[in-house]
């Protein structure tokens, strides 16, 4: 088998991630967690932020560099919202089971992806924000397969005389 797509880079793991997020939840463009805000929001938004990343100190048996990248998805309900707390732990749930043991179109690029954790992290009455973060780490493999691998699927039934 040869990879053909491959990541060149951790960030395009992240963005694979995030495209395949807005498209399946339809929840509009998931921008960065690192922008500033003078007002508070009026509907829930979804952020993400991109958390630790290892670099593997040995590679994948095909040869290719491994990382593991910690990625979060950061749910913020305006508090002015009926029951803001409940709506952000129905959103976040929504996004976990959609990244839980996800490959995101690259299953020959990541092992399944884990669920770290979906925790309330912040509630902050005077910019009318709440705020879960779902957490998720995937080891992923950098650059292309360097060798072709193929696969016998089955044999031929009389070869040499074998039934």
């Amino acid at each position: 088998m040869s990879s053909n797509s491959f990541f060149r880079a951790p960030s395009e793991w992240v963005m694979t991630v995030i495209e395949r997020l807005e498209q399946r939840l339809q929840l509009g463009k998931i921008e960065t967690a690192y922008q500033r805000e003078e007002t508070e929001p009026s509907a829930p938004i979804v952020r993400y932020q991109c958390g630790e990343c290892q670099s593997i100190n040995h590679t994948n048996n095909d040869g290719r560099k491994i990382h593991e990248i910690e990625l979060r998805f950061l749910v913020e309900v305006p508090i002015a919202q009926a029951n803001f707390d409940v709506v952000a732990l129905d959103l976040s749930s929504r996004i976990e089971r959609e990244l839980f043991n996800q490959r995101f179109g690259c299953v020959d690029d990541v092992e399944e992806a884990r669920l770290i954790s979906n925790l309330p992290r912040r509630f902050n009455p005077d910019n009318g924000v709440f705020l879960r973060v779902v957490t998720i780490k995937q080891r992923i493999f950098m650059g292309p397969i360097e060798h072709d691998w193929h696969e016998i699927i089955g044999t031929q039934a009389n070869v040499e005389g074998i039934s």
